[in-house]
């Protein structure tokens, strides 16, 4: 028997072998564990030559895939400050829920 045009035998690979969407490129898997292990510690954790806007949204709503299982137990935050390369250096720092109520300090 004679195979149609554009039809042939094959197996489905699994489902989902790569998850969907980019990988984030800003807060990393690694920036995120330094981050984790000494909370409230603000550190660069990049540079843009435009300020940021969609990135910082993400991180701060906690919706971006690699922290989005954290969102109840602390928010990161985010800060910009343009640096005397005229470029923009990004800050950020993890707060665990528990500090919260000990007020913001953005030392």
């Amino acid at each position: 028997m004679t195979m149609p045009n554009g039809m042939r035998e094959a197996t489905p690979p699994p489902a989902n072998i790569n998850p969907p969407g980019r990988k984030p490129r800003l807060l990393t898997d690694e920036k995120v564990k330094v981050l984790l292990s000494s909370p409230n510690v603000w550190y660069i954790i990049g540079t843009a030559p435009r300020w940021l806007g969609g990135n910082k949204s993400n991180i701060v709503s906690m919706t971006q895939r690699n922290i989005a299982h954290l969102a109840d137990k602390g928010k990161f935050e985010i800060q910009q400050r343009k640096n005397k390369t005229n470029d923009i250096d990004i800050y950020c720092r993890y707060v665990p829920n528990h500090s919260e109520q000990e007020g913001n300090n953005y030392e």
